[in-house]
């Protein structure tokens, strides 16, 4: 018995004839503890899941050796007999030596009990299990990273001026970047470990990483969640108040929320760390909807909270819509915008009912579910938003496509110009216009320009203005 204690490695030198051993607790021995050391071992406990695949604990070895099984006392000569066929194949290898080897290892396998046994959270050879997820994880990952980057790209192009709805639109870009970032390093670490998962699931489970990738997770998740929630309501205000919307924009007041829903979010994402590092509890870095009761009332939290940010989304858009009449969305300032929060809403709210389902069947200790979809819905269903919310503006939202175009010349002109004073900040509000062949060319913005003419009213300008300029 030499649990609870600070071990790093373990001697096997005459232990030999060992039969019982006690591991648990030492959460410094994270290396694997090879089973030809201990022929006589009957029963061991060991700290982490991972070291029981030394001892022919995995799910795959009992999926072979089952059918094999099922009559509890067959012979050989009945196993030879039922699937004489598989062993046609040992033409190079004596049949009698390859049946006797079998046999001791199946003894082997059935003798050695190792707790605590790996499963779907606690794998031997692949994080994911699957290549569905792992498709989806890679392809969540590389359409976050990218789309994010270019939604961003074009929203902080400049910072005089930005409205307030893009700026939203702009900072959810950022945190679904957290969330692309984190899915990322677990399709990394699945592909880095890929066959052999038990040799550095330790290592990886109770690593600074796995905390890392967790607490982005979850920051990503309900920041994204919250900053919807205030999209909506600033777009329901927006049209309920459109001239101070057009003249003022509160972009003060409205950072000061955003900070607000940024540190909410942050604060949830720090409670799983100050409450015991629930992010370790398996090597997908996130607190799973069963088993510790802690955590299960933290995910049954979670998801009452962002159900009432959901339910307040559709109140304030149900309002939005109800209270607009026949045709006046189309003449709205900014109806395109109003459009894509409602589709985002929709997008965001029927991909968290899964998520919802889930919490609420561990709550109810409904076993419904298998592990395989539950590892469906946290990999690839709980970040598919992150991917999505930027497809959706990038695709259907003409101010995309407006932005692009805007950033495209912007750059083509900074390229070309030789004379960067005279290039126009914001390429939205400016117009510009060529008023004489040999004059160069003026950026005019939304405020007054004024003119330095002669003293002399009464005196010609140097040079005649042949075009009268206006801003569209």
């Amino acid at each position: 018995d030499l649990s609870s204690n600070l071990l790093s490695s373990f001697p096997v030198t005459g232990l030999h004839g060992l039969t019982h051993l006690q591991l648990t607790g030492n959460r410094a021995l994270q290396s694997l503890i090879p089973s030809a050391n201990f022929p006589e071992l009957k029963i061991i406990e060991m700290p982490y899941a991972y070291q029981c695949c030394a001892f022919g604990m995995c799910e795959n070895v009992y999926k072979i050796s089952n059918p094999w099984n099922k009559g509890g006392n067959s012979s050989v000569d009945d196993i030879h007999k039922k699937d004489a066929g598989l062993f046609q194949v040992q033409d190079e290898r004596d049949l009698e030596d390859f049946l006797l080897d079998f046999e001791e290892d199946l003894k082997t396998l059935h003798s050695v009990q190792c707790s605590p046994s790996p499963g779907p959270f606690k794998p031997c050879d692949h994080l994911f299990g699957s290549w569905l997820i792992r498709i989806g994880v890679w392809t969540i990952a590389v359409l976050a990273l990218s789309c994010n980057a270019l939604v961003m790209s074009t929203v902080f192009r400049t910072t005089l001026y930005i409205s307030s709805i893009k700026l939203l639109i702009g900072v959810i870009a950022v945190v679904n970047m957290f969330m692309g970032v984190s899915s990322a390093v677990l399709a990394i670490v699945d592909t880095i470990t890929f066959g052999s998962f038990a040799q550095h699931g330790a290592w990886w489970e109770d690593g600074i990483g796995c905390q890392i990738v967790g607490f982005l997770s979850i920051f990503a998740s309900e920041s994204s969640v919250f900053l919807l929630t205030l999209a909506a309501l600033e777009r329901g205000f927006s049209v309920k108040c459109p001239s101070k919307f057009e003249t003022k924009t509160p972009l003060s007041s409205l950072k000061v929320i955003v900070l607000l829903c940024v540190l909410l979010a942050l604060t949830i994402a720090t409670v799983p760390l100050l409450g015991g590092s629930e992010y370790n509890a398996s090597p997908l870095c996130l607190p799973l909807p069963f088993g510790e009761p802690s955590t299960t009332g933290y995910m049954v939290a979670l998801v009452l909270l962002n159900s009432l940010c959901f339910l307040i989304m559709t109140i304030a858009y149900t309002k939005l819509y109800c209270n607009l009449e026949k045709g006046d969305l189309e003449t709205l300032w900014d109806c395109s915008m109003v459009k894509h929060i409602a589709l985002l809403l929709f997008t965001n709210c029927i991909l968290y009912c899964p998520v919802a389902l889930l919490s609420f069947s561990s709550l109810l200790n409904l076993t419904f579910i298998s592990p395989e979809v539950i590892k469906f819905i946290l990999l690839v269903i709980v970040p598919l938003p992150a991917c999505l919310n930027p497809l959706l503006y990038i695709v259907f939202n003409p101010h995309f496509k407006e932005d692009m175009g805007s950033l495209g010349k912007q750059t083509h002109f900074w390229t070309r110009s030789k004379h960067p004073s005279l290039l126009s900040i914001n390429s939205d509000d400016v117009e510009k216009r060529s008023c004489d062949s040999t004059q160069a060319l003026v950026a005019f913005t939304h405020a007054s320009i004024a003119y330095d003419l002669p003293s002399n009213p009464g005196s010609s300008p140097a040079y005649p203005m042949t075009e009268s300029c206006h801003l569209s």
